[in-house]
């Protein structure tokens, strides 16, 4: 039977939409946290959003693997790599900044096939506001009274509008030597893959991303910038791949909406942290 991505997609952003209340119940709270052995932070919202989604995929797509970020048992590559079809879960992008009581964090949902992002939702819990695609359908938002707004990137601003995380992450070489190669920019602070779906959407032009990411971080957000007429590059200019190599992490990228104008994709020489 061929698969309805729309109407996937639909259903997706119902789980979306309830990860994202259920996040909400722990918003308001005194936010606890461990340190997973990566050192980056978890919190009981993390974990109810992800027991959530999970298990609202299997019910919605029992033949289709989930990989999430607070997998309990993570999948071996081996097992990963023979998938062709798989979701990519992040069911709290932005921990940090939820920690903070900041409103820069998503949920966000891919459908991968063939190494690329085919079906995505991020949604906004604090804002109640969503960005879906569907490869080859196109890209929209979507509000909390249902209504959807098809978006489109824009034309570069001058002075370029650049997105990065909050200051109180360091700022690496390679993303100082990038705003220094531009030519007058001005710098806006956003957490979690909202930044690609601001670009996505013409309220941004580009955001640079030359340190740590995973493939859940950037997929689901990915399929929306793509749709929307924009691209989520390598500094080879390619678009990233998903599930194609033995980690998880993502090289460094550049989201932007005008693949035409001269980005500069390898800013300098050494590397970024």
């Amino acid at each position: 039977m061929m698969r309805d991505d729309l109407a996937l997609l639909t259903e997706l952003q119902r789980i979306a939409e309830q990860a994202g209340n259920l996040i909400m119940t722990y918003f308001s709270q005194q936010v606890a946290f461990d340190a997973k052995g990566d050192g980056s932070p978890v919190t009981l919202a993390d974990k109810a959003a992800d027991a959530f989604i999970t298990q609202a995929l299997h019910r919605m797509t029992p033949t289709i693997p989930v990989v999430s970020e607070e997998m309990v048992h993570p999948v071996s590559t081996v097992t990963r790599r023979a998938w062709s079809c798989l979701w990519l879960v992040d069911p709290l992008d932005g921990t940090r900044q939820f920690i903070r009581g900041d409103q820069g964090f998503s949920v966000n949902i891919a459908l991968i096939e063939t190494h690329a992002p085919v079906i995505g939702v991020v949604y906004s819990p604090v804002e109640q506001i969503g960005y879906a695609a569907v490869r080859g359908k196109g890209a929209w938002r979507w509000d909390a009274q249902g209504r959807k707004y098809p978006i489109h990137v824009a034309p570069v601003a001058q002075p370029i509008r650049v997105l990065t995380g909050f200051s109180s992450s360091p700022r690496g070489e390679k993303t100082r030597c990038f705003l220094n190669a531009l030519p007058a920019y001005q710098l806006f602070e956003l957490g979690s893959s909202l930044k690609i779906c601001r670009v996505a959407e013409g309220a941004a032009d580009v955001y640079p991303r030359f340190g740590l990411t995973s493939e859940w971080d950037t997929a689901a957000a990915q399929v929306v910038l793509t749709e929307a007429g924009g691209v989520l590059m390598g500094v080879d200019g390619l678009p990233l791949t998903y599930n194609a190599r033995d980690t998880l992490e993502n090289p460094p990228f550049v989201a932007v909406g005008q693949v035409s104008y001269p980005w500069p994709m390898q800013p300098c020489a050494r590397s970024d942290t």
